[in-house]
């Protein structure tokens, strides 16, 4: 009867109306901030709606506008109708209004006499001396006066405006000046990203010295596309050394080795980390990878509830007290094998792999590559964990967000949808399956499925794909897609694919696969 309960829990626990004092009872969270989004949705009262923003741990525009509808205060009301407003609109608004939403971006989306119009308009607001630089039609010009307040606006102007006014050269010392500042490291990564050339032969000018890591990457690739390897293996051996973590290391470690430094491959060779360019080091030396283990499922079930969000808030906050190779043990169970394998790789700190395929049950009619693919989303998603929320209130084992599976929901003609089901884990297998699937039939390529399952399918198809066409090396192309977060996930998901599918005993060359095939348009 037990185990027919912690079956249902989830529904039991959840599908009922939220309360205040329910909200009350739980602990500051990214959980808590999802429900009290969903509270914020109910028929409740300002003092109601006060009470629960006061318990967030972090107020997101989700959060805020729903708690401006409900709060009956002109004045909060009034301040989430102007942020919403497009910047023609917002021109026309009095001088509170536009103080509370104008930025940088929104500016170069006026004209010159509406330009005027709002710094006349701001007269007394701290705003007005930030966007007094977007009004001569030159900016760019007087902005190379002020490194500071370069960067400053620079980074926060659209990636046209900066295309069409920032794209300058400027000398060595001033180039020196801005990475002093705050924002050096974004601009940097702009300029190269969105092909400012002019600028990134300027910043080329300053010592690999004057740059962090991730910086002095990004000036690597810029380099190495423009074919100038000496160059390009400068920036990426000082990347390597300022690089903290193991796969960014392994990152610029790969591409020294293509730009011609031999000896990058053999330190490749002996990382701990298993990633995209690990894998392809073992390939090219035709060498195989142990530091991964297939944890086979257990037999036993565990008591314990890892589909309720708080539940797996406490187990994550306990873990970091606990000798985890002692508490890992605790999850070496059929219904918390995520778990376990997640805090036996940080027992091992990451030198060790281990990889585990739940919910076999749900999909032993599926296609062997879909099964590898939805279990590298899966475990880069959520390490399996079905009682997940992140930040942006993606939900469950799948990560689904609210829109997209009350839109799955309506599909599938579930009666009473709540969004909480999706902590069920059938349910988040069952709307996972169809969403891959649906993906892969318009794109054609696991790779791309990633970056569609992170960024969305438009994004894809709109500037993920042109990249990798416009590109003769896809790797490269890899490095340029724009998202961090998802040129990241697409990695992780590539690398966690190929592992699965060799577990799955039918394993791929990565290097025969970046020949890649590209869906019809």
């Amino acid at each position: 009867m037990k185990k027919i309960f912690l079956i249902f829990l989830p529904f039991l626990l959840f599908s009922r109306e939220i309360t205040l004092e329910w909200l009350e009872s739980k602990p500051r969270s990214i959980a808590k901030d999802y429900y009290i989004w969903r509270f914020l949705g109910q028929d409740i009262t300002p003092k109601e709606a006060q009470r629960a923003l006061e318990m967030t741990k972090r107020v997101t525009y989700k959060i805020f506008y729903r708690y401006a509808k409900k709060i009956k205060d002109p004045n909060i009301s009034r301040i989430a109708q102007c942020l919403k407003m497009k910047p023609k609109k917002l021109v026309k608004q009095d001088a509170a209004c536009i103080a509370a939403a104008i930025t940088p971006y929104k500016m170069t989306k006026l004209s010159q006499n509406e330009k005027f119009t709002v710094f006349k308009k701001l007269r007394g607001y701290p705003v007005r001396e930030e966007i007094k630089y977007l009004l001569p039609p030159h900016p760019e010009r007087v902005l190379l006066k002020d490194p500071k307040e370069f960067l400053k606006i620079v980074n926060r102007v659209g990636s046209k405006f900066r295309k069409e006014h920032f794209n300058v050269s400027f000398n060595k010392q001033f180039a020196k000046q801005l990475s002093k500042y705050y924002g050096f490291k974004s601009y940097v990564k702009k300029v190269v990203f969105e092909n400012l050339d002019r600028s990134a032969y300027s910043l080329m000018l300053l010592e690999p010295k004057y740059f962090d890591a991730r910086s002095a990457f990004y000036l690597g690739l810029f380099a190495y596309k423009k074919n100038l390897l000496n160059i390009a293996q400068a920036f990426f051996k000082h990347s390597y050394k300022k690089s903290y973590y193991q796969s960014d290391k392994d990152r610029a470690l790969f591409w020294l080795y293509k730009t011609g430094d031999k000896s990058a491959l053999k330190k490749l060779l002996n990382s701990w980390d298993l990633n995209i360019y690990t894998l392809l080091a073992y390939e090219i030396a035709n060498k195989k990878f142990t530091n991964y283990l297939y944890l086979f499922p257990p037999k036993k079930r565990c008591d314990i509830n890892l589909s309720d969000p708080f539940e797996w808030y406490k187990v994550l906050r306990e873990s970091k007290k606990k000798d985890l190779k002692k508490y890992s043990q605790k999850f070496e169970c059929q219904n918390t094998q995520g778990a376990y394998a997640l805090f036996l790789e940080k027992a091992f700190l990451y030198h060790l792999h281990p990889y585990v395929m739940p919910y076999e049950q749900y999909l032993l009619d599926e296609k062997l590559d879909n099964k590898a693919l939805l279990y590298a989303l899966a475990r880069q998603e959520s390490r399996f964990i079905p009682g997940s929320v992140s930040s942006s209130f993606a939900l469950g084992a799948m990560q689904f967000m609210p829109f997209l599976a009350k839109d799955y929901a309506k599909r599938f003609k579930i009666k009473n949808f709540d969004l909480d089901m999706m902590f069920d884990e059938k349910t988040a297998v069952r709307f996972g399956r169809y969403h891959i699937n649906y993906l892969y039939k318009r794109l054609k390529n696991p790779l791309f499925v990633a970056y569609a399952y992170n960024g969305g399918i438009g994004y894809t198809k709109r500037s993920v794909i042109p990249l990798f066409k416009s590109y003769s090396d896809p790797l490269l192309a890899m490095e340029f897609v724009t998202y961090d977060e998802t040129r990241k996930y697409g990695k992780k998901v590539l690398a966690n694919y190929y592992i699965y599918r060799k577990i799955l005993g039918r394993p791929f060359s990565l290097l025969r696969f970046f020949k890649l095939k590209f869906p019809k348009d």
